[in-house]
């Protein structure tokens, strides 16, 4: 007879957006609190586009072991949510993505009804209604 048993064990994610307005530029950190490490950042410009807010993808990175489990597409989601409520109007991807970028960024066009695909990026526009 095997005994077997399973250990679960939970982690608590926090998303933090700061923005420096004297460089244009904004961060949004992943952090593992349970794990005190950071799993994720995106780093992106904010720039006055007619006479909009428009926060701008330049980089993102999410660490191999969070890539595949839902926290990409929910990083992303709730940086984005995060950024319309500091005052974004338009939140971009970056022009250049690899694979597992375009895959999420798909994925949010396809979840969120404010989201456009143009030529060399995405969109987000600030919802009408709360749904992103």
């Amino acid at each position: 007879m095997l005994n077997m048993f399973m250990i679960i064990h939970e982690f608590v994610f926090d998303i933090i957006v700061k923005i420096d307005p004297e460089k244009s530029m904004f961060i949004s950190i992943l952090s593992n609190i349970t794990q005190n490490i950071d799993q994720g950042e995106i780093q992106g410009t904010i720039e006055k586009i007619n006479n909009k807010r428009v926060f701008i993808i330049e980089t993102s990175e999410i660490n191999d072991e969070i890539i595949n489990i839902g926290m990409g597409f929910k990083f992303y989601s709730d940086t984005i949510k995060k950024c319309f409520k500091i005052g974004c109007d338009e939140f971009r991807s970056s022009i250049t993505r690899n694979e597992n970028s375009d895959k999420l960024w798909k994925k949010i066009f396809l979840n969120y009804y404010n989201v456009e695909k143009h030529k060399k990026y995405y969109s987000v526009i600030r919802p009408i209604k709360s749904i992103l």
